[in-house]
């Protein structure tokens, strides 16, 4: 029986690993020192993000230096001690995704029994790299409203870019749809998309758009990257964005939503109303009905009282998206009169040159 129970627990695993890959990871730096600015070497350095239950221990080098490398995003408590001094305890650390923060720890004289406690966020200066870029964040896409819920019109949030206006991004999934975006004058074809870490740019098309549209629910947040940014990147010479999706915690979060336009609620078009509209009269409504919907659920696995009881060591999160377009075209178009059926012309202008 648990020969079969392992088989199937490692089958569950398995399925879960594609998307387990795919989160995007960012990087914690820093030194270790005293009040009077002294480097402590072999300090214990604990980085841990509560939530998701990620922990990763490290120890300071001779020059009291430690590095967190390609951990995930999201809020961290930093925890170090060392033999003479206090323990400390860095709260309210948030990691962006392609971030590099910098957390300096200073511990004071004292037992390893007693704790300082410092609460409140890092200040964001970017001190590690010269890379200018901007990150959208999760309060931004939650809040800003996007006709038709790609999250690729928040790219323009960024200063330096700007939308092709032969391409709309306002659809999902089909062509036109692309984010052809422009930044800082290059080429629009020259932009490198990721998602979690993966190439994602369609390069039958020159890299334009991506391959994928994740949905917008779906997105934690995305960093755009203008110029500067490091060689492991490569690949295009336009900007890069870094989308980064959401992944479960120890709680069970999700929801459902629906996106919907329909001529109901939309005005008609301005240049139809110009072209077709009847003498003191209105055109037909074009007819437009958008609905996209979808939902969202995320968590931990566990099996109760076999696997992950604690809920600190596997999560998930699934997301999921329909998007039904049906979009009407009003043709303008001159056809025969009834006399003109018959044979008699003199309805039409004799001054014309048809």
């Amino acid at each position: 029986m648990s020969r079969y129970f392992s088989l199937l627990l490692a089958s569950l695993v398995l399925c879960l690993i594609p998307s387990a890959w795919a989160q995007d990871t960012a990087n914690i730096v820093g030194t270790v020192m005293d009040a009077s600015g002294g480097v402590i070497p072999n300090a214990k350095v604990v980085v841990s993000n509560p939530d998701k239950g990620f922990t990763r221990e490290l120890t300071s080098s001779s020059s009291g230096e430690y590095t967190a490398a390609r951990i995930p995003i999201g809020n961290y408590v930093v925890r170090a001690e060392a033999n003479g001094f206090r323990k400390l305890v860095r709260s309210g650390i948030t990691l962006d995704v392609g971030q590099t923060l910098r957390v300096d720890l200073q511990l004071s004289v004292g037992a390893l029994t007693q704790e300082v406690t410092v609460s409140g966020s890092v200040t964001k200066v970017e001190t590690e790299n010269a890379t200018i870029s901007d990150v959208v964040t999760s309060r931004q896409i939650e809040n800003l409203n996007l006709n038709g819920l790609n999250f690729a019109s928040l790219e323009t949030l960024v200063a330096g870019a700007v939308e092709d206006n032969s391409n709309s991004v306002s659809q999902l999934g089909h062509t036109g749809a692309e984010p052809a975006i422009s930044f800082n004058g290059n080429r629009m074809e020259y932009s490198n998309l990721e998602i979690d870490g993966g190439n994602d740019s369609d390069e039958g098309s020159g890299g334009n758009g991506g391959d994928v549209t994740p949905a917008l629910e779906s997105i934690a947040e995305f960093r755009i990257s203008t110029s500067n940014y490091g060689a492991d990147i490569g690949q295009h010479a336009g900007a890069v964005i870094e989308v980064a999706t959401k992944g479960g915690t120890k709680d069970f979060h999700g929801g459902a939503y629906e996106f919907v336009r329909n001529d109901a609620m939309d005005a008609n078009d301005w240049f139809i109303n110009q072209t077709i509209a009847p003498p003191n009269g209105k055109a037909p409504m074009t007819p437009l009905k958008w609905n996209i919907f979808g939902y969202t659920l995320g968590g931990p696995f566990y099996i109760p009282g076999h696997y992950n009881t604690d809920k600190r060591k596997t999560f998930f999160f699934w997301s999921e998206e329909w998007a039904r377009y049906r979009q009407g075209t009003v043709v303008s178009a001159s056809v025969p009169s009834q006399r003109m059926r018959q044979g008699d012309f003199s309805e039409c202008d004799p001054t014309s040159p048809n």
